[in-house]
């Protein structure tokens, strides 16, 4: 479905390095509950261009919070059309609650790539503070595209080790990780894996997994 937006973010990443990662994060960040693979051009600007994969990480997760910025904003704009004032009370009572653990809750789902917008929107929607969703998005998106940039460097070297530098084999192996990374990224139906998660554990996730059910955690129309 978006495999020209992906095509897009693809040279822009190529051909404009840090700043085409920024960019191209902000890209993939910014639509609320669809799963882009931006991702992919991460992991493939670390693999075959001369960058370094802490500094791309940065910029691509800064470009991640700046997107996700968009999102809060929704919620935040949504909010003073569905939240009435005798509804403002709570809603303040609601964020008080929120307190710090509203950053951490941030924290954690932009660190995955799981649908963080399920958590987002509703902090935009009581006017969660912008600075404590900013930092704590940030963070993530940093810590997760530094993740996903060392690995693609990592595994890119060990594959020139095995087979040489240009090697036909080792290129084909990193399309096929780039493909199962995209597999992963689009089609799992990350609410669900959430929710398992939340009342399972990982033990029960991979229970799921190891019984062969993992078909339940795709979307409903792969599993359908």
């Amino acid at each position: 479905m978006f495999e020209w937006l992906t095509d897009v973010m693809m040279k822009i990443a190529l051909n404009y390095g840090y700043i085409g990662a920024l960019v191209v994060s902000i890209l993939g960040n910014f639509l609320p509950f669809i799963p882009i693979p931006y991702l992919i051009a991460i992991y493939y600007m670390a693999s075959y261009m001369p960058v370094d994969p802490i500094i791309l990480g940065i910029a691509a997760g800064i470009g991640g919070a700046i997107g996700k910025s968009v999102i809060y904003l929704l919620g935040f704009e949504g909010g003073k059309i569905i939240i009435t004032e005798g509804k403002r009370r709570q809603i303040e009572k609601f964020k008080e609650m929120l307190g710090k653990y509203g950053a951490i809750a941030v924290f954690f789902v932009t660190v995955t790539p799981s649908p963080d917008d399920i958590v987002i929107i509703p902090l935009g929607l009581v006017r969660y503070s912008f600075i404590k969703f900013f930092i704590a998005t940030a963070l993530g998106k940093i810590l997760l595209s530094i993740a996903v940039a060392s690995f693609g460097r990592y595994f890119t070297e060990q594959l020139n080790i095995v087979f040489g530098e240009g090697s036909i084999y080792g290129i084909l192996i990193s399309v096929i990780v780039l493909l199962i990374m995209t597999w992963i990224i689009v089609k799992i139906n990350w609410i669900k894996v959430a929710e398992i998660m939340d009342t399972s554990g990982l033990r029960g996730l991979i229970g799921i997994i190891v019984k062969g059910r993992w078909r339940e955690l795709l979307s409903s129309n792969e599993n359908g």
